[in-house]
């Protein structure tokens, strides 16, 4: 297999465990078509590094798709993507089926964008101004202050992102949370993590969170109002 020049580095454990497929010559020699793409897909997907010899692989790879009546059958996908990475003549090797099986539930669905953009949700920053007296019921109501804030509600991987990130042959795609749901977390990567929470520590500390309440529903809808 080639050795993709901006992987040499971070893929050089995973690079180690394609090398049956190459014992006797460059890999570029031995092997063509799908089986050369299945292998330099599934290095590919093994790094967070994408230099454009990627790109002929990581095009037929999420280019994989099966339908049913309702959409993309996300069951059949994966199992043809699976498929397809099989095809790499390295495979079969020790521990090679279970990353496959890891690569085909989780490549492209596991990233900070990707879990950002599908756990996205709504938080709120409210506090309570007042009352003021409703004629109608003769209560008093209480009268909210209360700003909506971005968030993303999941906190904990899916355990097959856990499978697909946090292996031995993977090369910098773990991410992890930064923040609190309630007050505008999200995913970063992981070699962002320490800079990313102390961004968020200062820009949700102080004089922005003082005197405030924070919640995933709004309190006006809780009260009624």
């Amino acid at each position: 297999m080639q050795t993709l020049p901006a992987l040499r580095a971070g893929a050089l454990a995973f690079a180690c465990a394609l090398a049956p497929v190459a014992h006797a010559a460059d890999a570029t020699d031995l092997l063509t078509g799908i089986p050369r793409l299945a292998c330099e897909a599934t290095l590919c997907l093994s790094s967070s590094l994408r230099p454009s010899e990627c790109s002929p692989s990581l095009e037929h790879y999420f280019g994989i798709k099966r339908f049913n009546r309702h959409g993309l059958d996300w069951g059949a996908t994966v199992a043809a993507r699976r498929s397809f990475l099989s095809q790499c003549p390295a495979a079969a090797d020790p521990g090679m089926p279970k990353r496959v099986e890891a690569i085909s539930h989780g490549a492209g669905k596991c990233d900070a964008d990707y879990l950002n953009r599908s756990y996205a949700d709504t938080a709120y920053k409210w506090r309570k101004r007042g009352y003021r007296y409703d004629a109608v019921t003769g209560n008093r109501e209480p009268i909210y202050e209360v700003q909506a804030l971005s968030t993303v509600t999941l906190t904990q991987l899916p355990t097959w992102c856990v499978a697909y990130n946090d292996h031995d042959w993977t090369y910098e795609l773990s991410v992890r949370y930064v923040g609190r749901p309630t007050m505008g977390g999200r995913w970063v990567k992981a070699q962002d993590y320490e800079a990313a929470q102390a961004r968020w520590d200062a820009d949700h500390g102080g004089q922005w969170a003082q005197g405030w309440n924070f919640s995933l529903s709004d309190p006006r809808q809780r009260a009624g109002l």
